[in-house]
């Protein structure tokens, strides 16, 4: 039998990098993602999820977070906290973003505001393909950078091959995955995550018509739209794909963190309560 499994194991694996390999022909293209400044000069990088623990932590160290380099995600540029912290970096991967424009008025607003609010240097990542001109920023305080949002699984010296060079990440089911794997992209030897509370079991329910129901909180209120778009895409949606996003997703942190340890990179979850269990847990320290 262990000689069967292992097999199998291989056999998988190989299966995965060949499929990985495909998708990177067809879907990845070159990098754009630089080395930053601030990691030259061995600042940490603080990667704000939009989890509800943020709010507090912005009530109680907004001096702090301000002065720090930060990265913001999503549709952290809708809230009046965005133009108080100034975000160094912002990041955004979900396709929602760059296909709802004309359907959603909160990505539409979040346009408006990069466009109209950002009087700072600001780097904007997207994936390839998203440039300026395509998604309509015309703001010359931000700089965009392109990465390759195409998730990688196989065999472990071909996902650190392939995560080095840019070209993939793991899988990423949600934002803090490509988030972490530009930060070390651009030489980040320390990052912290904050709002990553990832609660998302406390918030899952199945009503009596069998409507799986997953409303995510954030450090901000969403406006009725934003939850009947959340509803939505949920309303077609089975209880076991919603618990195999989540077991990818989780997945994914474990794999980040093994590779970030192979490039002697920190990743440390400073999210009070946070369900996360790949990262070490550590106070903040800006």
């Amino acid at each position: 039998m262990p000689l069967f499994d292992g097999l199998a194991d291989f056999c998988a694996k190989l299966g995965a990098s060949a499929k990985s390999l495909l998708k990177i022909i067809l879907l990845s293209r070159r990098s754009t993602v630089t080395e930053a400044s601030a990691a030259t000069d061995g600042s940490p990088i603080v990667i704000m999820g939009n989890g509800p623990s943020l709010g507090p932590l912005i009530s109680s160290c907004s001096d702090k977070l301000r002065d720090a380099t930060t990265m913001a995600v999503n549709f952290a540029a809708n809230t009046d906290e965005f133009v108080v912290l100034k975000p160094d970096f912002y990041l955004m991967a979900d396709g929602h973003f760059f296909e709802g424009r004309e359907t959603d008025t909160n990505v539409e607003k979040l346009y408006r505001r990069l466009n109209s609010e950002v009087s700072w240097p600001m780097t904007l990542y997207t994936p390839v393909g998203k440039t300026g001109a395509k998604i309509g920023i015309s703001n010359s305080n931000i700089k965009i950078e392109h990465f390759n949002c195409v998730g990688i699984e196989g065999f472990e010296a071909f996902q650190r091959l392939v995560f080095r060079s840019g070209l993939g990440m793991p899988r990423p089911r949600n934002v803090l995955v490509p988030a972490i794997m530009t930060a070390m992209s651009a030489g980040f030897k320390t990052i912290y995550l904050v709002g990553a509370d990832h609660g998302w079991l406390e918030t899952l329910k199945v009503t009596g018509e069998n409507v799986v129901v997953n409303m995510q909180s954030h450090f901000y209120k969403d406006n009725s739209s934003e939850c009947d778009r959340v509803a939505s895409v949920y309303k077609d949606i089975r209880l076991h794909e919603v618990l195999l996003s989540f077991h990818l997703a989780f997945r994914s942190y474990h794999i980040l963190e093994k590779y970030a340890r192979s490039r002697d990179v920190d990743i440390v979850n400073s999210t009070p309560g946070s369900y996360i269990d790949a990262f070490r847990r550590g106070d903040l320290v800006i």
